[in-house]
């Protein structure tokens, strides 16, 4: 059973994390805990100690779980594996970190970032709660029908790791799956034949997987058409990654739903 943490917000990303989980907990056996960190408006005082402050705090979830309501009611009723959603008071990132350390999550899924930039995903990803946070992440633009996944294999390091996810997820799934790799460029080691061994290994597992195209080294993917179908688009990447690496610049040219799986 996938656990699953969906992060949300009063936004339409949100809707979009909450569909979209929906859709994938339909192809997978997952479990899906939305939760919402409340922070008052900066027009509430923050101020007082004890009782006082204790009632106050209560009102500011209660406030959380009304709003909320409309974001979860489209998928409550016909998305049988979504919990009941819990509302915290605290800031966002100190109190989802609290949660993903106390309590073991498979997944994690949000609103991606905005505006959907290199600079802005290595400004998040470079957060504390990212560096921290030990399983794959789910970024959401918009929703996709998940007829396949398209992983990247950018580097050796990266293969396992992305064994690893793609094999917890997928396994005894009909999604299909293709890694792509990038072309050597006479440079060692081979990644095609690294990228073979992803395949095989992911095939023991029960997956239904081949192999994808290889691109031209220095671009950071496959061309953006290639992909730009698929319902999912996964990719390795250093926990210590550039703002100006390659696979930075590349994600940003998609819309597509992406899992990050940090290293």
């Amino acid at each position: 059973m996938i656990k699953t943490l969906v992060a949300i917000e009063v936004d339409l990303a949100s809707s979009f994390a909450i569909r979209y989980a929906c859709q994938l907990g339909s192809l997978i056996q997952m479990e899906i805990h939305p939760i919402y960190v409340k922070f008052p408006s900066p027009d509430w005082p923050i101020t007082g100690v004890g009782w006082a402050r204790q009632t106050w705090e209560r009102e500011v979830v209660n406030m959380g779980k009304e709003e909320i309501k409309e974001v979860l009611a489209s998928e409550s009723e016909s998305c049988p594996i979504l919990q009941e959603p819990r509302v915290i008071y605290g800031e966002r990132e100190t109190e989802l970190l609290n949660i993903m350390e106390q309590e073991p999550f498979d997944l994690y899924i949000e609103g991606a970032p905005y505006p959907f930039s290199a600079a802005t995903m290595y400004r998040r990803l470079h957060a504390k709660f990212y560096q921290r946070l030990a399983c794959p992440l789910i970024w959401l633009r918009g929703v996709r029908k998940i007829n396949c996944v398209a992983a990247v294999c950018p580097d050796p390091d990266g293969a396992p790791v992305l064994v690893e996810a793609l094999g917890r997820l997928f396994a005894g799934s009909t999604v299909p799956l293709q890694l792509h790799y990038p072309a050597n460029g006479g440079e060692s080691p081979d990644m095609q034949a690294v990228t073979r061994k992803a395949v095989a290994d992911l095939k023991i597992q029960n997956c239904q997987v081949s192999l994808g195209s290889a691109f031209p080294s220095g671009t950071g993917g496959p061309p953006v058409e290639l992909v730009k179908d698929c319902g999912l688009v996964v990719m390795s990447l250093e926990k210590t990654v550039r703002k100006d690496s390659l696979e930075l610049a590349w994600l940003s040219q998609l819309s597509v739903p992406l899992m990050l799986v940090l290293r």
